[in-house]
């Protein structure tokens, strides 16, 4: 985007409260004033609303104890490589203040299904066993403060979507290496941006950047709406092998505005780049990446060849020299993997 264009998008409206002038940009729409704190909705054409139930998440670390929170993470955590924190290199960190619709709701689901089951007929010679269906059906409910990023790009920043359930929160980066089965990852459960709330004051987030939003309140009641009931299917799907009916009903109870601040950080590590994001309200990691150390790999590997090689022996007793080969064809792959690593690879 040209400079002149970025100047082309940008407007300016008056402050309904003290009326400071407000610069946005084209196709944003929840505005806060940066004299006074008000902030407005442009719901559609000549339409303004002042937000009431507007509130702020006070930072209570700075960049720099973020920093020291993210260099204490890289510290733990046995899938880490070695000596992360020392080879490192740091590109990049930004604070920023967010905007989220929190949409209070309650959900509640009816489902019906098929289980597969086998069940053992006849007796004697004529003895089978034969597979069947057979029906289910239950309900389940749940209560939500569902936040919904008020923003058209919800991967402007960086690790954002871990906010709502079953989004991966910490990932393991396993490179090339395939045989990992999600070790050391881990996934978000619910996230409450309303607990800690305090009334929207500018100086508890004096110095840091407020992004104004872009999602006016309907359309993130709709989106809220929309991703819990998509939760729900996921939930009821492991319920039974085969789902026939699933019918979820939303009920919004209120949505609030929330500016929460958010530390981003961005590093590299064996010329590859990943993220780490903090909640400057609560000092967690939120998401974060980190790659995983080559011995770990080659111990994986090890372990999971030893076993291979193990079954292969005691197949070998009865089925002869083919599963003897197996045997040896496992543990030699986890050999090599290990040789080469420790004379290839740097000792991470």
């Amino acid at each position: 985007m040209t400079e002149e264009t970025t100047a082309a998008e940008k407007k300016t409206m008056n402050c309904s409260n003290c009326g400071a002038p407000i610069e946005y940009v084209e196709g944003e729409s929840v505005l806060t004033c940066n004299y006074c704190g008000t902030t407005t909705m442009l719901a559609g054409f000549d339409n303004i609303i002042r937000i009431e139930s507007h509130f702020i998440l006070p930072p209570v670390v700075n960049g720099e104890e973020s920093r020291a929170k993210v260099f204490n993470w890289m510290k733990k955590g046995v899938f880490k490589t070695r000596k992360l924190c020392d080879n490192a290199v740091w590109n990049n960190e930004e604070g920023i203040v967010l905007p989220f619709w929190v949409v209070r709701n309650a959900a509640k689901t009816f489902w019906r299904g098929m289980n597969k089951k086998t069940r053992t007929t006849g007796s004697g010679d004529k003895q089978k066993s034969e597979e069947y269906w057979e029906p289910v059906s239950g309900n389940f409910s749940d209560n939500y403060n569902w936040p919904i990023y008020a923003r058209e790009n919800d991967e402007e920043f960086w690790g954002l979507e871990v906010l709502k359930p079953g989004r991966k929160k910490i990932k393991a980066d396993w490179g090339k290496f395939f045989l990992n089965f999600g070790l050391g990852s881990k996934t978000s459960r619910k996230t409450d941006l309303l607990k800690g709330k305090e009334a929207f004051d500018l100086e508890k987030i004096k110095g840091m950047k407020i992004i104004n939003g872009q999602i006016t309140q309907d359309r993130a009641e709709d989106q809220a709406k929309n991703e819990v009931i998509e939760l729900h299917v996921k939930k009821s799907n492991a319920k039974a092998t085969k789902i026939t009916d699933c019918d979820t009903t939303v009920t919004v109870n209120g949505v609030d505005l929330v500016y929460g601040p958010m530390w981003e950080f961005e590093y590299s590590f064996e010329n590859k780049n990943y993220h780490v994001l903090v909640n400057g309200h609560t000092g967690e990691i939120v998401a974060g990446e980190a790659p995983v150390g080559h011995w770990v790999k080659v111990t994986v590997l090890s372990i999971q060849m030893m076993i291979m090689a193990a079954i292969s022996a005691a197949l070998a007793k009865n089925g002869g020299s083919p599963f003897w080969i197996a045997a040896g064809v496992f543990a030699g792959i986890a050999l090599i993997y290990a040789i080469w690593t420790a004379f290839f690879r740097k000792k991470y």
